[in-house]
């Protein structure tokens, strides 16, 4: 029993002497010199290089992570930015405001978004404003159409009355031209909201040119040359007639003398043309520029009848009709004539 403690304390005394010596012996030549450098490390010093060397690391990374957290924040904000500004500008859409811009629009994804919606408000605002402008020009229409008719029935019964007393008296050229104005003023009061077909405008231009030769010594003939399928094309309705008035204040009253007025229809492709020539005086290219530029807007047209305010109404009003790809050209030469074509689409 003695001899098993002794062995019991012997062997606790070598266990505590291991554990105190514990260590790390570090050797190092020293240049120069026969020798070595013996440095002895204890096991505390360790734990505590240790501990400063991950705290050291843990503060570095605590820095990186807090710095990658601004720099991606920044990031985020920089390219977010502009999707912001849209959202909040198709709120303000949202509300009925169409006037809304997005400004500074980048070079980027976001920058084109912002940049089709700008063109999509620009080109929702044309078609507002000439869907107002038709609706402004019928209503005006209808307004003049409900004036032209209060009359109406009055002004007919007169020329009625008066067309009997020319041929009681035997005045048929009165009857004839009372005839013609009968006709003209019912088909101008005649109020439709859709287009006409070309031969009523035709109709409407006999009767037209049979009073305006009372007024001259001259003869004004008018040559048709039209295919059936063009007579049944449909046109804005008065919008033959002003072509017609231009070529004779403009072209041939000058002239004075017998002359023609031509009226042609050509179908080519899917398209209509309707081509009204006059034998007049014609045009300078100066002043044939100048009066395109006053059909195409380039130019504001004044309210007198010679300042191509009839014409401008006709472009106006096919182009209401049919498109912007349609309406009126003008060609011409001075002391030879002048060729004004009305293009519009086929319609079967």
């Amino acid at each position: 029993m003695r001899e098993h403690r002794k062995e019991s304390q012997i062997e606790s005394k070598l266990n505590r002497k291991f554990t105190l010596v514990i260590s790390i012996l570090v050797i190092l030549p020293v240049s120069g010199l026969a020798g070595m450098l013996f440095y002895h490390v204890k096991k505390n010093d360790i734990s505590r290089n240790k501990f400063l060397m991950w705290s050291c690391y843990a503060a570095v990374m605590l820095v990186v992570i807090v710095a990658l957290i601004f720099l991606i924040n920044y990031i985020v904000a920089s390219l977010l930015r502009s999707f912001y500004d849209i959202l909040k500008s198709v709120r303000v859409i949202q509300k009925g405001d169409l006037s809304v811009r997005i400004e500074n629009c980048r070079n980027d994804e976001i920058g084109e978004l912002g940049t089709q919606i700008n063109k999509m408000l620009d080109h929702m605002e044309q078609l507002m404003k000439e869907n107002i402008d038709r609706e402004i020009l019928a209503k005006n229409s209808e307004i003049r159409a409900l004036q032209n008719q209060i009359n109406a029935h009055f002004i007919y019964n007169v020329l009625e009355s008066i067309k009997m007393m020319a041929e009681i008296n035997e005045e048929y050229a009165i009857s004839d031209a009372i005839t013609s104005l009968g006709s003209l003023l019912r088909y101008n009061m005649k109020w439709t909201a859709n287009n006409v077909p070309v031969e009523e405008e035709i109709e409407y231009i006999k009767n037209y040119l049979a009073l305006i030769n009372l007024r001259f010594d001259y003869e004004i003939y008018l040559s048709l040359n039209i295919p059936e399928e063009v007579l049944k094309q449909e046109i804005p309705k008065m919008s033959l007639q002003p072509i017609i008035e231009n070529a004779i204040y403009h072209g041939i009253e000058e002239l004075a003398e017998d002359t023609n007025i031509y009226i042609k229809g050509i179908v080519r492709e899917r398209e209509c043309f309707i081509e009204i020539t006059d034998a007049g005086r014609g045009m300078s290219e100066a002043e044939t520029e100048k009066l395109r530029k006053k059909l195409e807007g380039e130019i504001e047209t004044g309210g007198d009848s010679g300042d191509g305010i009839g014409l401008k109404n006709v472009q106006d009003r096919i182009r209401m009709s049919f498109g912007e790809a349609y309406g009126i050209e003008i060609n011409s030469k001075l002391g030879c004539y002048t060729k004004v074509t009305v293009r519009v689409p086929m319609q079967y």
